[in-house]
């Protein structure tokens, strides 16, 4: 495979604009894009000509508006390109009025009583701002969803307001402290996919995988990640291959595929993706999500994007990468060498401290659906408490700042190899913190492996942005020196906001303790951090970015997430006991009640008792869940949802306990449900 060759040939990308467009057309597309001028339609009308030819070409027979509703998924709807002519023959067709706006509807959608089913109808708008793409043979056009009044029904948007605000403020700001004068800021993230993968064969004999994409019985295996022997071991021969087919399916799409290889967990693996603009960045990782899985089943195996499907072992993240960067390639978090005068570097980082700080619940929901809460904690994962790791070296810079000493850097000396090294900076990336420094951006670790990167970086973009335009406008009423207005600034928002810093080992209970006294915030569960997206602070931060109205929408749907998630769990749960635990136990408890009476084994009886009296605990509290769940007496949505959090949860952790101290006494020859260690074997 000569990826040269292929790479972004399903792509109608810039470099593919620029060949097949008339060069003032072409330069009209990017002016747009730069929102220094509207697009006409007779300028879209020879886009979607020149759109429409090159899909064909490549096989497309189908177009389709691609948009992100508020269920976190992506959505889209087939519109073939042929028509009935005017002689009613057979005709191609593709209009600018199609490229522009489509009509997918809205009725069944998560919308937050946004919007009625009497006036569901939805409407999507090209994003001219990210490339369209073809898959099989469909050409897809990334797009944005609203309501017929312009409300908000998806994620992008928001990214896109959430990014111009931030590329506003930033310039104005960045300006007025370099001469290096730039017209526009970028976000750049590069996003890290986890995932498991699992033989198909063994997935299709699991129902609670089927139904909640993790297991919700099963003992650990007597081995799993002890030794750590997976994490970046060989990978498997039918894994290579089903990354063969996978990077070749990136590479087409433009999709830079960078580093791929085993995690800890077994089955688990990792890919990374280049840093790319940030609306760009999230399509891609939508791409990456849905290509794994499809790839995935053409070579017999599933790929596994919950968060944790299997308890004991690491659980999957997708880790966000941010950093800002100036249409020059300035880099804002790339500190010069003398750190201590660079004053891009300090207000610029200083502010993204303001903007965590301030940020704690929204960034707890942003980065979270319900299936995330059984990830965040363990060893694969930071705490639900947000802090920041800024690495010695910076904050050793911040420090010196704040008490007026001399800053003295002791970097250690030491040659590898025949190597003569020396390290440049003290930024080793703690893996323990939510959001730890790492070279020259932030990585944010906390944002789960199934979740959108939109509504993450929406909060970053708005907060960072909320802090920048605070210090802008600071100074541009008080007109001080530059250089001493800045490292006065900086330092006054460290002390404001050093309770978000934190630089040793997060998953410890000291640190809860610490956290604590600090006041910061241990929202353990998704639902707890929900009430952020509807308190007067937010809507006010969010104002021109999300409305109150809109904000409230999304707060909903994060209710009904929990409500529907932890109902889907409890119906399986219920389905597999009854078809499968209860017949299995009762098989073995007859079993050895026939081996005690003929042979006389008296060492079962102890594990009679055992048995006996553990599935007569998990019939009760089987009963007592399928009561539960159909409790209907609910004064609002909220108080279900905490129900749902606090009653029906832990019960289906409390039933999962039981069976799995249990489930080493049943022979396998009784009990019809693979194990774990069969699905962790599955790749062998």
């Amino acid at each position: 495979m000569d990826t040269n060759k292929i790479f972004g040939i399903d792509t109608f990308d810039k470099r593919q604009m620029k060949d097949s467009l008339p060069f003032p057309v072409y330069q009209k597309w990017k002016n747009a894009v730069r929102k220094e001028d509207l697009l006409d339609i007779e300028t879209a009308e020879i886009i979607a000509h020149a759109m429409k030819k090159w899909a064909i070409e490549r096989g497309a027979t189908h177009f389709c508006h691609w948009f992100q509703p508020l269920n976190g998924l992506t959505a889209k709807k087939h519109d073939s390109f042929l028509d009935r002519g005017d002689d009613s023959t057979p005709i191609n067709r593709f209009s600018a009025k199609e490229l522009i706006k489509g009509e997918p509807d809205a009725s069944s959608f998560p919308t937050g009583s946004i919007r009625s089913t009497f006036e569901a109808r939805g409407y999507t708008y090209w994003d001219c701002t990210s490339n369209t793409f073809i898959v099989d043979n469909i050409m897809y056009i990334p797009s944005v969803f609203v309501s017929y009044d312009g409300t908000t029904l998806d994620k992008k948007l928001p990214l896109l307001k959430s990014l111009d605000y931030l590329s506003d403020y930033a310039t104005k700001l960045y300006n007025e402290i370099s001469d290096d004068h730039c017209y526009r800021m970028k976000v750049k993230i590069g996003l890290e996919q986890e995932f498991f993968l699992i033989d198909e064969n063994v997935y299709k004999q699991r129902i609670d995988l089927i139904n909640t994409g993790r297991t919700l019985l099963g003992a650990q295996a007597p081995k799993s990640q002890e030794l750590t022997d997976h994490y970046f071991g060989s990978i498997p021969q039918r894994v290579e291959a089903f990354y063969k087919d996978f990077d070749e399916k990136l590479f087409r799409l433009g999709i830079y595929a960078k580093t791929e290889h085993n995690e800890v967990a077994p089955n688990q693996f990792e890919v990374a993706i280049l840093f790319e603009n940030a609306n760009i960045s999230v399509d891609d990782n939508h791409l990456v999500m849905e290509i794994l899985k499809t790839t995935a089943r053409k070579h017999h195996l599933v790929c596994l994007l919950h968060e944790k499907p299997f308890k004991g072992v690491n659980g999957s993240g997708k880790h966000n990468n941010y950093s800002l960067v100036t249409n020059h390639g300035r880099n804002v978090f790339s500190p010069e060498a003398d750190m201590e005068n660079d004053l891009v570097f300090l207000i610029f980082t200083a502010c993204l401290i303001e903007a965590v700080d301030k940020s704690q619940a929204l960034l707890r929901s942003a980065s979270s659906t319900t299936s995330n809460d059984y990830r965040l904690g363990g060893d694969e994962a930071p705490p639900s408490i947000i802090s920041m790791d800024l690495g010695q070296d910076i904050e050793e810079t911040f420090n010196s700042l704040m008490n007026e000493e001399e800053i003295v850097r002791n970097y250690p000396k030491f040659s590898i190899n025949r190597f003569d090294y020396i390290p440049p900076n003290m930024t080793d990336r703690n893996r323990t913190s939510p959001f730890a420094f790492s070279g020259n951006k932030f990585e944010f670790r906390m944002l789960g492996s199934s979740n959108s990167a939109s509504d993450v970086n929406i909060v970053l973009n708005t907060m960072y942005a909320n802090a920048i335009k605070r210090v802008y406008e600071k100074y541009k009423s008080q007109n001080e020196n530059i250089e001493q207005f800045i490292k006065s600034e900086v330092v006054d928002i460290l002390k404001n906001h050093k309770q978000i810093l934190y630089r040793q080992d997060n998953y410890t209970q000291l640190w809860r303790e610490e956290a604590k006294k600090r006041g910061l915030l241990d929202l353990v569960h998704y639902f707890d951090s929900l009430y952020s997206l509807i308190s007067e602070e937010s809507i006010k931060d969010f104002c021109g970015i999300l409305s109150e109205e809109e904000l409230h929408a999304i707060y909903d749907v994060g209710l009904e997430d929990v409500i529907t998630t932890h109902e889907i769990e409890a119906k399986t749960l219920i389905y597999m006991l009854d078809k499968f635990v209860i017949n299995a136990f009762s098989k073995q408890l007859i079993q050895n009640n026939k081996l005690i009476e003929k042979c006389g084994i008296n060492s079962l009886d102890s594990t009679q008792e055992k048995l006996k009296n553990g599935l007569n605990e998990i019939i009760n509290k089987r009963n007592n869940l399928e009561e539960m769940i159909h409790k209907t007496d609910f004064e609002s949505k909220y108080e279900k949802a905490k129900y749902f959090q606090y009653e029906i949860s832990p019960l289906i952790e409390e039933i999962r306990e039981v069976h799995d101290n249990l489930e080493k006494f049943v022979y396998k020859e009784n009990y019809n449900l693979c194990d774990i260690q069969d699905i962790y074997s599955s790749l062998i």
